[in-house]
């Protein structure tokens, strides 16, 4: 007899080598009985147990096959199988013992304890790859997707992991079947598209017992850029003193609320898109022929009674007020949803935005001589 080692990917292991190796050594043997030890993640028959089992009598001239399958029999992870067998005719057996014996019983291949075959089996297909998109454009769409492990299959000291072998992968635009390839790793795949057009991703994951992960999809379009949202009013120009100020004399000035960044979100060519404007500086005209333009936060001002970091002096009086403008200079990003992943930020350029003006009094200051104690 031989020694070997399989893999299969078969519960009941039918690529089982010792299937068709039953015979008899004499031209007229009579009849055989033949039994299989199991060492290791063995799963028989309800009531079954790793030990010496009967696996067929033999009656020459005919000779059988076994396998597990032909008794319902599995292998899970790892198993050593030995085999015994006991002539009836001749009243001979292969080594020492017999079966139902207490001591050791006799093996096929090595009376020293060698195994007939060591058989690994994984028939459990590895975790499913996901895969995603990295990017998209007017004109392409790239996918990929991260490794992904073997699950494996037995318990304890005979579990058994074939290991990952390929990745199969391809894509499909309408119904065509593009870009297939088969790699040991992830790899990155852009497919151009054209307006109007979807391309999906596919891919399986295999183990090198040949079992295969579930197929995973995903679909995207091309992506273009929103349209830019109807942003609201970024706040209210806000001054002291007040209500009115006086001319010669620093005024303070922020607007309320401070700008903070501004999301929207709207769908535009069947893609869920996310704008953001994030406030950057402000422009400011104090109605008396004065402007200033600012970068960064410092350009919002801060509120009474902290000194704010915008301040004017008016030389003249206004009954009726100078309308004191502030706008707010943003830069616009968006993100987009695209095959369950949102993908950005992309630029979008840049937006001002009004805040709501102030009509700002300002008096001239009159001296007054007090007298003190009359």
């Amino acid at each position: 007899m031989w020694t070997a080692s399989i893999v299969s990917n078969d519960p009941l292991v039918r690529t089982n080598p010792e299937r068709n190796t039953f015979y008899g050594f004499h031209p007229d043997p009579g009849y055989d009985d033949w039994y299989g030890f199991f060492y290791g993640d063995f799963r028989g028959q309800a009531g079954d147990s790793s030990g010496w089992i009967k696996l067929l009598h033999e009656r020459y001239p005919e000779h059988y096959h076994w396998n597990f399958a032909d008794n319902g029999w599995a292998v899970h992870g790892h198993v050593k199988q030995y085999i015994a067998y006991y002539n009836w005719t001749f009243g001979g057996q292969c080594g020492l013992g017999r079966y139902g014996f207490t001591w050791a019983p006799p093996y096929m291949a090595d009376q020293y304890g060698w195994p007939v075959v060591d058989i690994y089996v994984d028939a459990i297909p590895p975790y499913d790859p996901v895969p995603r998109v990295m990017a998209a454009t007017p004109s392409a769409v790239t996918f990929t997707w991260d490794p992904v492990a073997d699950r494996g299959d037995g318990s304890g000291q005979d579990f058994y992991e074939a290991g990952i072998d390929r990745y199969d992968s391809w894509v499909t635009v309408d119904s065509a079947r593009l870009q297939q390839a088969t790699t040991t790793a992830p790899r990155v795949i852009t497919q151009n598209v054209m307006a109007g057009e979807t391309a999906c991703a596919h891919v399986l994951a295999f183990d090198r017992a040949g079992n295969s992960s579930a197929e995973r999809v995903v679909c995207a379009r091309a992506l273009s850029t929103p349209p830019m949202p109807a942003w609201p009013a970024a706040g209210r120009v806000m001054a002291d003193p007040s209500p009115q100020g006086l001319a010669g004399f620093d005024a303070w000035l922020w607007l309320m609320p401070s700008p903070e960044p501004l999301v929207a979100t709207e769908t535009y060519a069947g893609v869920e898109y996310e704008v953001t404007a994030t406030p950057i500086g402000a422009e400011w005209d104090f109605g008396d022929g004065s402007a200033a333009r600012y970068v960064g936060s410092g350009g919002f001002g801060v509120a009474y009674p902290a000194p704010s970091s915008i301040s004017h002096e008016f030389q003249a009086q206004s009954r009726s007020g100078y309308a004191i403008r502030a706008s707010i200079d943003y830069d616009v990003a968006f993100r987009a949803l695209v095959g369950g992943s949102w993908l950005g930020p992309y630029p979008m350029g840049g937006v001002t935005l009004p805040a709501v003006a102030l009509d700002y009094p300002v008096r001239q200051a009159q001296p007054e001589l007090v007298a003190i104690g009359q």
